[in-house]
């Protein structure tokens, strides 16, 4: 398939425009005219690129698209040189979705993780642009805390890495932003939310929880946004008949 229909097709999708972010979103390497086969990852890394060429793969979308973040020099010098002459050499093109994946209705992280949980989305939150990325969800009926943790225990394959309980003890609204979105807690408690499902936390985040009687738990920035990749490698598959493959190298951060 050409790659100028692939770039539409992706862009239609996922709307980058209409968010705000800090990275380039859509295409960041053209390295074919063609797309073949598509690998999909959380973040650009050698170990993906390496995965894509035994795959004889010509295209790799990121979530995190390391290299192509705001600040970032994107002079083809040094290590990023090196990536560069990699996936040119092998013909590997690139794209990057950060946001966008994070707050699609269908294939985004959140949505995904709210459907795993067996949650209803209500409300959308954390606003970057036009669009949310944030998904506020509830169980028909209430969870106690045990449960909650059992609950995330199964749709996360290494379970919660930080839990921190200062609310109600029973849990049936669930506020989720996946990464670090930790930020979205105050807005969250704007829609009465039972607990607050992120990535990873700074070290104020607890004390806030504390404070302000919050039910938090963190299960891991890289391991909340697996969803979003292997859910679009999914549906390009099915949808473009491109034979896709998400590839998982775990980060515990």
């Amino acid at each position: 398939m050409d790659l100028p229909f692939i770039t539409a097709w992706l862009d239609d999708l996922l709307d980058p425009k209409s968010f705000k972010d800090y990275c380039v979103n859509g295409l960041c390497v053209e390295a074919n005219d063609k797309v073949t086969k598509i690998v999909t990852g959380v973040s650009l890394r050698d170990q993906l690129i390496d995965a894509a060429i035994q795959e004889k793969a010509d295209c790799i979308i990121v979530h995190h698209p390391n290299g192509f973040w705001q600040g970032d020099s994107q002079l083809p010098v040094g290590k990023f040189a090196e990536r560069l002459r990699k996936l040119m050499c092998n013909g590997i093109s690139v794209f990057g979705y950060h946001l966008p994946l994070d707050g699609h209705r269908e294939i985004g992280n959140n949505a995904v993780i709210a459907r795993n949980l067996g949650l209803n989305p209500v409300h959308e939150f954390m606003y970057e642009g036009q669009r949310a990325i944030g998904v506020i969800a509830e169980w028909n009926t209430p969870a106690t805390r045990e449960e909650f943790l059992d609950c995330l225990d199964s749709c996360f394959e290494h379970g919660v890495q930080n839990s921190f309980f200062y609310g109600p003890e029973k849990i049936k609204r669930v506020a989720i932003c996946s990464g670090s979105g930790a930020s979205g807690i105050p807005e969250a408690m704007e829609f009465d939310c039972d607990a607050f499902l992120t990535g990873c936390i700074k070290e104020d985040v607890p004390i806030f929880c504390q404070e302000n009687g919050v039910n938090l738990v963190s299960c891991g920035h890289h391991r909340t946004e697996v969803f979003g990749v292997c859910a679009l490698a999914d549906k390009i598959q099915k949808e473009l008949g491109i034979p896709s493959k998400f590839i998982d190298f775990d980060n515990p951060i």
